[in-house]
C-alpha cells in the first residue's frame, strides 16, 4: 500500500488553489476529501496525489507542476521530518534523517546517498510505477531546502542529474533547465542528483543540536505508533466498494492476523471500528456531492440500501435526506 502524507496532499491543494484551481473541487476528487486534511497522522493512498497531480496538470497545461510545486514547499510541509531537517547542524545531517524518516512523508520509493571525497549522488528509486510528478517535486523541493537554509560558502551547483520520466518537449525541458542549472539526461535508468561532496558539510542556518536530538527521538515514536492505522485506512478506503478481510489488510500491511489484530487492540480500536469509522466519513463526503443513497450504499460495499440507511441513522442521528435538509 502506498501512500502519501496529509501534509503533502494539504500543500498540493493549496499550492493548486493558489494557481487558480477551485480548492472544493479538487478536493472532491480524493480520499475523503477535506475531512483529514489536517489530520497529521493520517496517509492518503498514492491515487490521490497522482490524481490532483493530473488535474493541476491539464486545467494549468503544466506539465512541469512537479517542478514548481517543490519549490514552492517549505520544510515544514514534510512535517515532523521538516522540523528535524531545519534545526540538523548541516546538510548531511539532514538528508541522513530524510533516509531514515521519509516514510513519514510518503513510501513510494527508497532515498539512498552514496558520497566519496569528491562526489556526492542522492538518488531515489520507486517501489511502483509512477508518473513523472513526484520525482520532480522530490529533487526541486530538495534543492530549494538546500538553497534556502545552508550557510553557502559558494552558490550551490549540481554536476548532473538524472531522470526515468521520458524526454520532454523543449518548452519543458527549458524548466528542467532553468531550475537545476546543470545537465539533465531524461530516459534514465535512476532519478539521482549529484553534486560537490563538499556540500553536505555546509552549516544549516537553524542549527540547533539539542533540539534535534529531542525531535528525533519523538518522531521516530510518532511513526511507530501511527503508520499501521494510517495505512490501514488508506488501503480499506482505496479498495471500497469490496470490503477488505482483515485478513487481506494483514497480508497488504505485510503482518499476520493475530499481530494485527494485537495492534489494533493496543491503539484502543478494532477492524471493524476502523472500516465503521471510514464507512461514516465516506458516506457524508459522497452525499454532499450529490449522491443517492442506493449509490452511496453501492460505493461503500452495503448489502443492501436500508443497511446504508440504518449506519448512516446510527452515525448523523438523521435519515440521509433528513440529514441534508437539516443542513
Amino acid at each position: 500500500m502506498y501512500f502519501v502524507s496529509s501534509q503533502i496532499i494539504r500543500s498540493l491543494t493549496s499550492y493548486l488553489a493558489s494557481q487558480g484551481l477551485n480548492k472544493e473541487h479538487l478536493l472532491n476528487n480524493i480520499t475523503h476529501g477535506e475531512l483529514q486534511l489536517n489530520n497529521s497522522r493520517y496517509k492518503y493512498p498514492l491515487s490521490d496525489y497522482e490524481q490532483l497531480m493530473a488535474m493541476g496538470a491539464k486545467q494549468l497545461n503544466r506539465q512541469t507542476l512537479g517542478l514548481q510545486f517543490g519549490q514552492a514547499l517549505n520544510a515544514q510541509n514534510w512535517g515532523l521530518l521538516g522540523h528535524i531537517a531545519l534545526v540538523s547542524d548541516s546538510l548531511l545531517s539532514a538528508l541522513q534523517h530524510a533516509l531514515k524518516l521519509h516514510t513519514l512523508v510518503r513510501n513510494i520509493g527508497n532515498i539512498t546517498l552514496s558520497h566519496d571525497k569528491q562526489c556526492s549522488s542522492l538518488q531515489w528509486h520507486p517501489k511502483t510505477a509512477v508518473t513523472h510528478y513526484m520525482a520532480d517535486e522530490l529533487f526541486s523541493s530538495w534543492l530549494a531546502f538546500a538553497k534556502q537554509c545552508c550557510e553557502w560558502q559558494t552558490p550551490l551547483a549540481l554536476s548532473h542529474v538524472k531522470l526515468m520520466r521520458p524526454q520532454p518537449p523543449i518548452n519543458e525541458a527549458k524548466q528542467y533547465q532553468y531550475v537545476f542549472n546543470c545537465p539533465i539526461e531524461f530516459n534514465s535508468t535512476t532519478n539521482s542528483m549529484t553534486f560537490d561532496s563538499r556540500l553536505l558539510h555546509c552549516p544549516l542556518k537553524g542549527a540547533n543540536n539539542e533540539l534535534e536530538i529531542l525531535l528525533a527521538a519523538q518522531v521516530i515514536n510518532f511513526n511507530h505508533e501511527a503508520q499501521y492505522i494510517s495505512q490501514l485506512k488508506a488501503l480499506i478506503t482505496q479498495h471500497l466498494p469490496e470490503r477488505l478481510s482483515v485478513q487481506q489488510a494483514a497480508q497488504e500491511l505485510a503482518l499476520s492476523t493475530r499481530s494485527l489484530q494485537r495492534y489494533l487492540k493496543q491503539q484502543h480500536t478494532s477492524y471493524s471500528k476502523i472500516i465503521d469509522e471510514i464507512c461514516k466519513q465516506q458516506a457524508l463526503i459522497l452525499l454532499k456531492q450529490g449522491l443517492s443513497s442506493l449509490n452511496i450504499s453501492t460505493a461503500l460495499g452495503f448489502s443492501e440500501q436500508s443497511a446504508f440507511q440504518r449506519a448512516f441513522k446510527r452515525w448523523y442521528f438523521a435519515t440521509p435526506k433528513k440529514y441534508l435538509t437539516k443542513k
